[in-house]
C-alpha cells in the first residue's frame, strides 16, 4: 500500500481543525451561518473545501504547467 504523503496529511488534520471550529461556532457561540455583523461559516467550508481538493487530486498531481 502506497503511503500517503505529507500535505495529504497535513489537509486531512487541517479539515478536522476547520469541523472543530465550525462545531465551536455553531454549538457554543451559537453563530448561525451568515454570523450577523462577522464573517459567516461559508469562509470556514472554503478552507474545508480547498483542503478536500488536496486530498482528492493527490496533492496536486493534476496541474496544468509543470
Amino acid at each position: 500500500m502506497k503511503a500517503k504523503s505529507s500535505s495529504t496529511l497535513a489537509a486531512t488534520g487541517l479539515i478536522a481543525i476547520m469541523f472543530g471550529a465550525i462545531g465551536k461556532r455553531v454549538f457554543a457561540w451559537h453563530i448561525g451561518f451568515w454570523g450577523g455583523k462577522s464573517y459567516g461559516l461559508h469562509y470556514d467550508w472554503m478552507f474545508v473545501l480547498m483542503n478536500l481538493v488536496i486530498v482528492f487530486t493527490n496533492r496536486g498531481a493534476h496541474v496544468l504547467l509543470k
